[in-house]
């Protein structure tokens, strides 16, 4: 299936925002504040558990700020269709002891001094492996598995390593606000699995997003579960600070059958899916 696309429009709804309406607390950690960037969670931890360099050290801040945003997340996603909610799994932690695992993945347990040296943490997959480079994030897409990991922090000894996977892909039409979680300003894209409701040769996505600054959103068609690699458009499009809403048309021949979308905002920023729809 060959796809296309077209931008009809960028409208500017509102400049004003508020982030963290609707989005969820983090189920495990109720104590913290919500927020779409971890890095803004190390006040309150600073505050409430102080690095004393015996029972809570450096990481533990880094590890326990990520687990908030991606849990967070996951309960956003959980609900955020109204016709077939989506199911993540994060973890972040020391990947060298006592190590970090999500679902069918897995850190390499090494010491930080060797991650620091090379520049780079391992992911271990059913298909293989992939690299996160120190101070960076990854995406990972072939067939049926869809994983993302950012690793913000090294020491000798230790390295803080977040862990990503979508087991199951929200459906389209998106009715409740899901934040793009954001490990220390590496932000993760959000996926979702668009189908149309009968076959045409065009269907229209109308995508409502809020932003903290004014940036680039990412995105990308790909093949659905079994072949998420296979990457059939991709496209770039501004947005400002405030409310945005985007309108794109998808063509394909003979008809527009389902996929997967990839939506990307830029590192640095702090942006939530306000809304999904397509048509027809």
């Amino acid at each position: 299936m060959a796809l296309q696309i077209r931008l009809e429009k960028i409208e500017l709804k509102r400049p004003e925002f508020d982030l963290k309406r609707g989005l969820s607390i983090s189920p495990t950690l109720r104590w913290l504040p919500i927020r779409v960037n971890s890095a803004k969670l190390f006040e309150p931890l600073r505050e409430n558990a102080p690095v004393d360099g015996r029972e809570i050290v450096e990481w533990m801040h880094y590890a326990a700020a990520d687990n908030a945003v991606f849990e967070g997340f996951g309960e956003e996603y959980k609900v955020c269709s109204t016709v077939a909610g989506g199911s993540v799994i994060s973890q972040s932690g020391d990947a060298y002891i006592p190590g970090v695992r999500v679902g069918n993945l897995r850190a390499e347990s090494i010491r930080g001094s060797t991650v620091g040296s090379r520049g780079y943490g391992t992911v271990r997959t059913p298909y293989g492996t992939f690299n996160v480079p120190v101070g960076g994030k990854t995406l990972y897409a072939f067939k049926d598995l869809l994983a993302w990991a950012a690793l913000p922090w090294v020491g000798s000894v230790q390295w803080s390593l977040t862990l990503l996977q979508w087991t199951k892909l929200a459906r389209a039409p998106i009715t409740g606000r899901v934040r793009f979680p954001s490990s220390h300003g590496r932000v993760a894209p959000n996926f979702f699995e668009i189908s149309p409701r009968i076959p045409a040769p065009m269907c229209v996505m109308r995508i409502g997003l809020t932003s903290d600054k004014p940036q680039t959103i990412r995105m990308r068609g790909r093949g659905t579960k079994g072949s998420y690699h296979n990457v059939l458009f991709e496209d770039s499009f501004k947005i400002e600070s405030g409310e945005s809403e985007i309108l794109y048309y998808v063509t394909g021949f003979p008809f527009v059958g389902a996929f997967t979308l990839e939506v990307g905002p830029q590192d640095g920023t702090e942006t939530v899916l306000d809304y999904l729809e397509v048509y027809p």
